[in-house]
């Protein structure tokens, strides 16, 4: 359990990373046209985190695939939860202010979780760092 518990912290505190860079990065260049739109918001937001996230797994020794698994993982729950309110058909209370960025971050860490208690053999192992990662086909 504390080698799950490990790794999850490993992974959200390279997502903290992630969306500090993209913070300070609006900061310093401001916000992109369409910014403000809840997709292109979420999305960023997103991407900024499983980058980092995904670098350290490969760090670890997980595969690109598991990387791609756990991103899934992550951003299905929170698309879930802003595209009713971009097509505003969700309820109100779920577009407020504050509302759904809290939501977003509960569905996203809950996705993870879900997802590694399926591959939990995987998540409470010891790392699979022993070697430089290796590609995931014979094509590299």
């Amino acid at each position: 359990m504390l080698r799950f518990l490990r790794h999850l912290v490993e992974m959200l505190l390279a997502m903290g990373v992630g969306m500090a860079v993209l913070g300070i990065g609006l900061m310093v260049v401001g916000e992109p046209p369409g910014y403000e739109g809840p997709l292109v918001t979420y999305g960023a937001m997103g991407v900024a985190m499983a980058v980092p996230m995904v670098a350290w797994m490969r760090y670890r020794g997980h595969s690109w695939s598991d990387g791609g698994q756990m991103t899934a993982a992550m951003l299905v729950p929170m698309f879930v939860l802003v595209i009713p309110v971009v097509l505003d058909v969700a309820p109100a209370w779920l577009a407020a202010e504050g509302t759904l960025m809290v939501l977003t971050h509960v569905a996203m860490v809950g996705g993870m979780v879900a997802y590694m208690l399926v591959r939990r053999d995987q998540y409470t192992q010891g790392h699979h760092r022993h070697s430089a990662p290796q590609p995931d086909s014979a094509l590299g």
